[in-house]
């Protein structure tokens, strides 16, 4: 096998449009992979799942995990940086980090979108991912239809596509100006939307802006377990990892984490040199306002990704990081870009830094730039 896989970060270009540069890069970041290679390894990233302390603590603290504290009592235990400086927080930006590219501008969402739904966008369209929301940003996907009428009434020459609830893809020459809210609202309520004609809740337009996407910097020894047609499932595709979708994954609170960490025990012990599990629920419940649903999402994945998949490891002697891509406010569904709590454990990883994962133990550890590189 060769050893392409995760790397550590590198700096990518100053002007992203620099394509010849950017190859470059690419190169290095290859090049770099093969000789950090020191057996397989497994990335954990549960999706948002880091916070902000407070007087109220955060889902780790709260939860207590017995198995991830576990894993810290005999791992490096660090802050993981995965918003480049300058960049909004989130799964677009997050997990191609995570993966060895570090982006130097807006990453398009709706190009990754696309990637996960199977869609060939053509050569210089402007692409992207248009959601449609309550005022205070809940997703509203009662008001789908609705949206999908008046996106598609906007420009024949614009390509719409309803990807999910309340998620749309839009490409074409120019960027679309959005349909009116009071237009959305009285098509909803048309529509028996519930909820609409409220003054103090009028659904809005999300537009993700277009920009760069992430380069196939890795190979079919990076194989990435997520759900279909995720944010996680296009970064792979468009870094050139394989996918994995187990029956039962859905990226949303409930999703089977046990099927995740079977896939995951079988691609190990096949020999497969990275494998990369990806865990969307813990984002999916705090955007819907619901910290105890996120609370007991991290106790599945405690208990039925985390607690077998270490048993593994330590069989294998392969290595295990457990980082999320960036955090998520469950009282707010706001992105964070803090840097997040991250553990190391295998052979050659010395025991240093708090000996739980929280961001209040973390607080004063230091900050690395890969989850592979902690000291």
């Amino acid at each position: 096998m060769s050893a392409a896989g995760l790397t550590d970060v590198w700096d990518a270009p100053d002007d992203a449009d620099d394509l010849d540069a950017a190859e470059d890069r690419d190169a290095a970041a290859r090049a770099e992979a093969a000789g950090h290679t020191r057996g397989r390894r497994v990335l954990v990233i549960p999706d948002g799942l880091a916070e902000r302390p407070g007087p109220l603590g955060t889902t780790l603290s709260s939860v207590k995990p017995m198995a991830l504290n576990a894993v810290a009592r005999r791992g490096a235990v660090r802050r993981v940086a995965t918003t480049p400086e300058g960049l909004q927080p989130g799964s677009e930006v997050g997990l191609p980090t995570l993966l060895g590219w570090a982006p130097t501008g807006v990453v398009s969402r709706g190009r990754i979108d696309a990637a996960a739904h199977g869609l060939d966008e053509p050569r210089g369209a402007v692409v992207h991912r248009v959601d449609v929301r309550h005022d205070d940003g809940r997703p509203w996907p009662e008001l789908a239809p609705s949206a999908l009428t008046l996106l598609r009434g906007l420009d024949e020459a614009l390509h719409v596509e309803h990807l999910s609830a309340h998620r749309f893809l839009v490409w074409g020459h120019r960027t679309p100006t959005l349909p009116r809210r009071l237009d959305l609202d009285d098509l909803g309520s048309a529509h028996g939307v519930a909820g609409t004609h409220d003054p103090d809740d009028l659904p809005r337009f999300q537009l993700w802006p277009d920009g760069i996407e992430p380069p196939p910097i890795l190979d079919e020894d990076t194989v990435v377990v997520c759900a279909p047609r995720s944010t996680m499932a296009g970064v792979a595709r468009l870094m050139g990892a394989a996918t994995v979708h187990p029956a039962g994954a859905t990226g949303r609170p409930g999703t089977s984490v046990a099927a995740k960490a079977r896939a995951a025990v079988s691609l190990l012990r096949d020999g497969i040199h990275t494998v990369v599990v990806h865990v969307g629920s813990p984002d999916e419940a705090a955007h819907a306002r619901d910290p105890q649903a996120k609370r007991l999402e991290m106790q599945k994945i405690d208990r039925d990704l985390i607690a077998p998949l270490a048993a593994v490891v330590l069989d294998l002697g392969a290595t295990l990081a457990i980082v999320p891509d960036h955090g998520t406010d469950p009282r707010t569904g706001e992105h964070l870009a803090d840097p997040v709590p991250g553990v190391l454990w295998g052979p050659g990883v010395r025991s240093s830094g708090p000996d739980r994962v929280t961001e209040e133990a973390v607080a004063q550890a230091p900050v690395v730039s890969s989850p592979w590189r902690m000291d």
